[in-house]
């Protein structure tokens, strides 16, 4: 699963010794190995927030189950056979993302260690007691180097006892308490935020004033797989003098429960508890299950009066087995001051129902990630899951007025002991307005280059999108993926590849005529370019070349593409709040205007999932407009040739629909039983005389009946 950092994530783990792809195009992430072999990829949002994803190094199990944990400044992801060992062999301080990220050295090798820890949860779990014995006997401890001592609070220390029975009713031994300050977020150390059960309870020290209390509990089977998981809170309490609380399981007596308008199996499943303080970061304690663990917490009646307190369940479930269109829900329903009783009755109302399609020339298991995130949230992202290709389904994702969507899709996973993404789309943030119906189209083919789109409203700065290109003054910022699908939004991979792939990819930019920069950035998710260019009007032009070849490729494996436009200096300029220019010290910077280049979107007719269309007569739909915010002249015409050697073009009959919007018919033949692969090239221009000329090199295939 995955939550919090700083607002959103998409982020990957690659192939050993290979750099992972950004999360999104443009901004830099950092893929960090936890001690257990697990790999989260954190990526900086234009406003200094961070956003994430997490790949699990186990596939089942306790090792599976996934807790995030925001304490104080820190971020944590901590796998479940973590757990019971934090304070008892494990220090915090292993899982803190911003100090891996810093480049913390771990005391053990991940590769190994994860799988020593899971055969040690197994075995303790069995005896009914954690530390102690194997892998932390004789009070081995593992920690960070330089790990930072907790820092005391300057004020008289009382003793809170948060005392617990557990799920079988006996006084605690195993779960995890946690103690937050709802004056001031920051008063306790991240260290003192959280402590274990032992005979019953576990024991903070900290000042007077009010506080939250959370218990923390699971089950889990002879083999260590977890089946059952509560939380107990105590989400308001004051300390005036030493004080006990109690969080006993049984408290958790609401059984989280989705009742679907049409039968679903429940999957992936979570539950996030966030406490804010009057002051400071706020506490998040987000526990993902994993496929199909009951979960219950505790409802309360009475909203709290210091602070805030959000709470949401987060479920994924599938359609039974059986014929017809698979479908899925992907549900999230937040509280705000209690936690309300967990059961969820969802209408139509409740969701957007997404016809989605992921289109792959080869059958493949891939990842899709889905994240969304409340307006509350501080950070986020979820774990993906896999999803076999090609495929299209149906999906109910809900819909509410704070809350957004981002993820992405991996048409492949990695070779290699950690997994990684590959050949995939990243989408931009959105929202669902429920009861609507839409359609989403993952790597249709032909892919080409493309820039970010805000799908927000443009006065949304939640999560703001970079322009394909813009110009501050005399200084021209570029930033466009190759292979990107046709869907608005979506940018691909672009020129990132794994060891058995040939990756090609290079740029020229030139400025009435003369070049003034090239670059080959292979390796890089996008094109990004920052160039000064002369003063007065000019015409610019811009050339991206990109090819792409391996095993797991065969359609849309090069494109060439020629942009030219007007340009002229920039002063005044601003940007609205859901598009930036670039990173600025104290959040995005927005001072420029965006430059007039024309983009294209393909929709091939009957075209099916696996990127094929039946041989003999063609048609596409070719849809010219101008980057978003950009001064737009009206669209004056466009051209379509095709080929199916790639080598002899032939015209396409191409009739304008108008708004932008070209039908282009054409026959494709071939003798070969196997089909052949259809090539297309393009041009179009507009009033002002921008222009654009695009070669796809096998865009798409056309098979015999």
């Amino acid at each position: 699963m995955r939550r919090n950092l700083t607002v959103l994530a998409v982020l990957l783990a690659g192939l050993v010794g290979l750099a992972p792809p950004a999360a999104v195009a443009g901004t830099p992430s950092d893929v960090v190995t936890l001690i257990t072999g697990d790999r989260v990829a954190v990526r900086s949002a234009p406003d200094g927030r961070s956003l994430f994803d997490v790949r699990p190094a186990a596939a089942k199990g306790m090792a599976r189950a996934l807790v995030h944990l925001r304490l104080g400044d820190r971020d944590y992801e901590v796998p479940g056979t973590a757990l019971p060992y934090l304070g008892r062999g494990l220090d915090l301080s292993l899982f803190d993302l911003q100090a891996l990220r810093a480049g913390a050295a771990l005391p053990a090798d991940p590769s190994t260690f994860g799988a020593a820890l899971a055969r040690q949860f197994k075995e303790d779990n069995a005896r009914g007691h954690f530390g102690g014995t194997g892998l932390f006997a004789a009070g081995k401890r593992f920690a960070l180097a330089g790990t930072r001592p907790a820092a005391q609070p300057r004020s008289v220390m009382r003793t809170v006892s948060v005392d617990a029975n557990d799920i079988g009713g006996k006084p605690a031994d195993t779960g995890v308490a946690f103690l937050y300050n709802t004056d001031d977020g920051n008063l306790l150390d991240p260290n003192e935020n959280l402590n274990y059960f032992s005979g019953g309870t576990a024991k903070f020290s900290a000042p007077d004033g009010n506080y939250s209390a959370l218990g923390l509990f699971w089950t889990a089977d002879a083999d260590g797989n977890p089946t059952e998981v509560r939380f107990s809170a105590q989400p308001e309490f004051a300390v005036k003098a030493d004080t006990t609380v109690r969080v006993d399981a049984a408290r958790a007596s609401s059984k989280l429960t989705w009742v679907t308008p049409r039968p679903a199996l429940l999957d992936d499943t979570g539950f996030l508890f966030r406490r804010a303080a009057k002051t400071g970061p706020a506490l998040v304690v987000d526990f993902d299950a994993g496929p199909g663990v009951p979960i219950a917490v505790s409802p309360t009646a009475v909203p709290v009066r210091t602070g805030a307190l959000q709470t949401y369940p987060y479920s994924r479930l599938v359609s039974p087995p059986g014929p017809g269109t698979p479908y899925e829900y992907v549900l999230q329903k937040a509280a705000v001051g209690r936690i309300p009783p967990q059961r969820y009755v969802i209408t139509a109302q409740d969701v957007a129902a997404v016809d989605s399609t992921y289109f792959s020339e080869f059958s493949s298991l891939g990842l899709r990630q889905r994240s969304g995130m409340f307006s509350f949230e501080d950070s986020g992202g979820r774990v993906s899951h896999p999803i076999p290709l090609p495929r299209r389904q149906t999906e109910y994702v809900s819909a509410a007025p704070d809350l957004r969507w981002f993820g992405g899709f991996s048409k492949y996973v990695l070779p290699g002991p950690f997994a990684g993404w590959a050949g995939g789309q990243y989408e931009s943030f959105h929202a669902y307005r429920g009861g609507t119906s839409v359609t989403e189209d993952w790597n249709r083919f032909p892919l080409h280059p493309a820039g970010g789109v805000a799908l927000l409203p443009l006065d949304d700065g939640t999560a703001p999108v970079r322009p394909a290109a813009t110009r501050a003054g005399d200084l021209l910022r570029l930033s466009i993926t190759p292979f990107s699908d046709n869907q608005p939004g979506h940018t691909g991979f672009g020129l990132y590849g794994e060891v058995r792939d040939t990756v090609t990819g290079s740029y020229t930019l030139t400025q009435d005529g003369a070049t003034i920069d090239a670059g080959s950035p292979v390796g890089a998710t996008e094109v990004s370019v920052e160039q000064a260019v002369a003063a007065g009007p000019s015409t610019l032009g811009l050339t991206i070349d990109a090819g792409r070849t391996g095993p797991m490729y065969r359609q849309s494996t090069a494109s060439h593409t020629e942009w030219t436009w007007r340009s002229r200096h920039v002063e005044g300029a601003t940007l609205p709040a859901a598009l930036y220019c670039a990173r600025g010290g104290s959040g995005p910077d927005r001072a420029c205007g965006v430059e007039p280049l024309l983009t294209l979107g393909y929709a091939v007719g009957g075209l099916r999932p696996d990127g094929s269309a039946l041989v003999g007569p063609q048609s596409l739909d070719l849809t010219v407009g101008h980057l978003q915010r950009s001064t737009a002249s009206p669209v004056a015409g466009a051209t379509v040739q095709y080929s199916t050697d790639g080598v002899t073009w032939q015209d396409a009959t191409v009739t304008a629909r108008g708004d932008g919007v070209f039908h282009a018919d054409f026959t494709a033949a071939t003798d070969s039983f196997r089909g052949a692969d259809v090539s297309l090239r393009v041009t179009a221009s507009d009033a002002a005389g921008a222009r654009i000329a695009e070669t796809v090199t096998a865009a798409y295939h056309v098979y015999q009946s």
